[in-house]
C-alpha cells in the first residue's frame, strides 16, 4: 500500500480500481509548474493552479495492459488524476485546462478522471468535449457530489474503454449506471434545471402581480414553460 501514489487519503486501490492500474510512488507526482510553465497560460489561471491546488498526483492508468479491457475506437487510456485543493470549492478552470492540454496531445485518444480531494471528501469530476449532434455545444468539467473517500467507487464495466469511459461519465455526472447517449442525457437535463428555474421565478411573479391583464399574461406563459418541462422531462424519461 505505501508503494502506491495517494492523493490525501485516495489511491487507487480505495477507488475500487485494480492494483495493476495503480501507479507506484513517486512516479505520479506532477509538478503544478509543468502545467502552466511555458505555456500561454493567462495570469488569473496561473494564481488558480498556485492559490488553489496543493497537489497533483496520478492515482492510476486505466489501459488494456493494466486491466484486459481492449481500447475503443476514441479512448486509449483513462488517467485518474488526484487533486488536492486548498479551497473548498473544485478547481474547474484547472481540471479544464489539464483536460484539454492532455487531449490534444494524445489527439483526443486519452481521457482523464480528476479526483478532487478535500480532507477526507471527494468529488469525482470528468471533462466532455462537445458533441454538436447531440446539442452539447462546448466543451467543459462536470463534478459529482461530494462523498466521503471510502465512498468514491469507480467501477469498470465495458467491452472496450469507449463502453468504460461512457459508464463512468453516466455515474459521475448523471448518478445513473445508464451509458447511453450521455451527452444528450447532460444537455436535457441543463435545460430542465434551467426551465425549472424558469417556471419558479412565474410562478413567483404570477402570484405577487394584482392587475389583471398582466396577471393573465403571466399566467400563459407559466402554462407553456411548464409544458415545456414536462416535455423535456418525458424526453428524458425515454
Amino acid at each position: 500500500m505505501s508503494g502506491i501514489e495517494s492523493c490525501g487519503p485516495v489511491t487507487a486501490l480505495t477507488l475500487g480500481l485494480p492494483s495493476t492500474t495503480a501507479v507506484t510512488h513517486p512516479r505520479g507526482r506532477l509538478a503544478k509548474e509543468r502545467f502552466y510553465t511555458n505555456t500561454s497560460v493567462d495570469k488569473r489561471l496561473q494564481r488558480h493552479f498556485i492559490e488553489d491546488i496543493d497537489s497533483i498526483t496520478m492515482l492510476a492508468v486505466i489501459r488494456e495492459q493494466e486491466t484486459g479491457i481492449p481500447a475503443g475506437r476514441t479512448t486509449r487510456e483513462i488517467n485518474v488524476i488526484g487533486l488536492e485543493q486548498s479551497t473548498n470549492h473544485p478547481p474547474l478552470e484547472v481540471m479544464e485546462h489539464i483536460a484539454r492540454t492532455r487531449d490534444e496531445l494524445t489527439r483526443h485518444r486519452s481521457r482523464i478522471l480528476f479526483v478532487c480531494v478535500n480532507g477526507d471528501m471527494v468529488r469525482l469530476a470528468v471533462f466532455r468535449n462537445a458533441n454538436v449532434a447531440e446539442g452539447l455545444m462546448e466543451g467543459s468539467v462536470h463534478v459529482g457530489k461530494p462523498v466521503e473517500y471510502g465512498s468514491a467507487r469507480l467501477r469498470l464495466d465495458g467491452a472496450d474503454l469507449d463502453a468504460v469511459w461512457e459508464l463512468l461519465c453516466a455515474e459521475i455526472i448523471l448518478g445513473s449506471p445508464d451509458p447511453t447517449r450521455v451527452d444528450r442525457r447532460i444537455v436535457s437535463r441543463t435545460r430542465i434545471m434551467r426551465l425549472t428555474k424558469e417556471v419558479d421565478q412565474l410562478e413567483r411573479r404570477h402570484a405577487k402581480t394584482i392587475q389583471i391583464g398582466q396577471r393573465n399574461k403571466l399566467w400563459d406563459e407559466l402554462q407553456a414553460k411548464r409544458h415545456e418541462l414536462e416535455q423535456e422531462r418525458q424526453g428524458e424519461a425515454l
